[in-house]
């Protein structure tokens, strides 16, 4: 073990933990946020302000990211960190062992609000890892949390993406640390004060005229931001859209299933949509070059899109590449054109440690993943300098998170290639169209939380 030497921006995040009770890091990627949280969590333990942490995270960050970094560093190693995993019997066996740090998912988390167990660990300090997986606050991660934030003396949440879908996001968020006091105690009061609604049949909430600034000023006591490309040695990010066009075949079957929520296929059997949202589904799949008709049935549409990624790849001469896809169909297609390559949302948690080695390493040259199950606590930048996404993502936050398993420090290259393969006059198009505004959005709001660095505080 080494000891840790902090940046400068990360000294800074740890007097602001500590100077602050409700406190947001929402750092990117890559800045270290897990370390700047032990080393406050130290210093209070050391002072007698602090008995124990429990950290709320999502699986793979729970019992990887967090064991590993505190593992990592000399000055961590007298933290004694449990992970509650397993089945519930083995989670309270678990819980009987005597940590300073007690980490568990959300599931967990739940299962010990619910039975009551919550008490038993004794944390009066409490991180939601990843808070945006709260920011619906009809959800029941967030009512289970909410009911027993008041025990905690606190709070404290880490994300880098907190509005993948707009300013609404915010209010559940944001309650998680303050219980309300910066953004209102009731979402119906904080959508009032700060939005319109503009639907019809249903709810469609927009920001009034000025009042994301209005928000900005009042998120901004509680949250630290920091920008991975502001303080450490990213490579470049280029964006490299792939337009692909439907053969007239394909193009009809779209056309139709569009207009009538139905298509004749070319076995003789049918393919419908018996809801707006199944629409939206089904065309995304015809775009990638198949449609499921029954019981999760594929049947071949086209291969436009393996066509333009074939070529895709050819160009990038053997480099590794990381590929994201949405479909198990998808997944299955690209695995049969690329010669059996391996997805790493199907593998152990120790067989995908070896993958990644070997993928860090450029011994793997195609690598498939699903961003829900690989866009956090993986680093895979040891050696590609591509990754593409076979179709556009709804999920900014699935963008942005898988995405930086690649683009982030140490990545020997200057630069880190996205492409994106969209078709070409599309639910595709537009779903890029919309990304790129949320992005947009989000972006907006990161800027308005940084602060300017204290004097001591230039990276290191």
């Amino acid at each position: 073990m080494k000891p840790w030497t902090p940046h400068g921006y990360q000294m800074e995040a740890i007097r602001f933990l500590l100077s602050n009770s409700n406190a947001g890091l929402w750092f990117s990627p890559g800045c270290g946020k897990t370390s700047c949280v032990l080393a406050a969590f130290l210093v209070l333990l050391q002072k007698g302000m602090t008995k124990r942490m429990l950290v709320v995270a999502p699986p793979r960050v729970a019992t990887v990211v967090w064991p590993d970094e505190k593992n990592k560093w000399a000055d961590f190693a007298g933290l004694r960190m449990v992970v509650l995993h397993g089945n519930p019997d083995q989670r309270d066996r678990l819980m009987s062992v005597e940590a300073d740090i007690y980490v568990c998912s959300p599931e967990t988390f739940k299962d010990l609000v619910s039975r009551g167990l919550l008490a038993n660990l004794g944390a009066d300090i409490v991180v939601f890892d990843e808070s945006s997986d709260y920011r619906n606050h009809m959800s029941g991660r967030f009512k289970m949390a909410k009911m027993v934030l008041n025990t905690f003396k606190r709070r404290i949440t880490l994300t880098g993406t907190p509005a993948p879908n707009g300013y609404l996001n915010l209010w559940a968020q944001s309650y998680l640390m303050d219980m309300g006091g910066a953004l209102e105690r009731y979402v119906t009061h904080y959508r009032n004060k700060y939005f319109v609604d503009l639907g019809y049949k249903y709810p469609d909430w927009h920001l009034k005229e000025n009042h994301a600034a209005l928000i900005d000023e009042r998120l901004k006591p509680l949250v630290l931001r920091e920008d991975a490309v502001d303080h450490l040695d990213m490579p470049a990010l280029i964006e490299n859209i792939v337009p692909v066009a439907l053969p007239p075949a394909a193009r009809a079957k779209y056309d139709k299933m569009e207009k009538d929520y139905v298509v004749m296929l070319d076995s003789g059997d049918e393919a419908a949509a018996l809801s707006a949202a199944a629409l939206g589904t089904k065309l995304r799949q015809i775009s990638s070059g198949f449609i499921y008709k029954y019981d999760k049935v594929a049947e071949f549409i086209h291969d436009a899109k393996l066509i333009a990624l074939t070529k895709l790849l050819e160009g990038l001469n053997g480099q590794p590449v990381l590929i994201f896809y949405e479909f198990v169909e998808d997944k299955h297609r690209l695995s049969g054109m690329l010669g059996n390559a391996v997805s790493l949302s199907d593998l152990t948690p120790v067989a995908m440690k070896a993958v990644i080695d070997r993928f860090n390493a450029g011994q793997i040259q195609h690598l498939l993943a699903h961003p829900a199950s690989a866009g956090w606590g993986l680093n895979l930048q040891g050696s590609a300098q591509h990754v593409v996404w076979y179709g556009p993502t709804w999920n900014l936050e699935h963008k942005q998170q898988a995405t930086a398993r690649v683009w982030r420090q140490g990545n020997p290259h200057d630069r880190v290639f996205v492409h994106t393969l969209v078709v070409e006059n599309s639910l595709e198009s537009k779903v890029a169209e919309v990304l790129a505004k949320k992005d947009a959005t989000q972006a907006s709001l990161l800027a308005a939380m940084k602060r300017a660095p204290a004097p001591d505080c230039a990276a290191a």
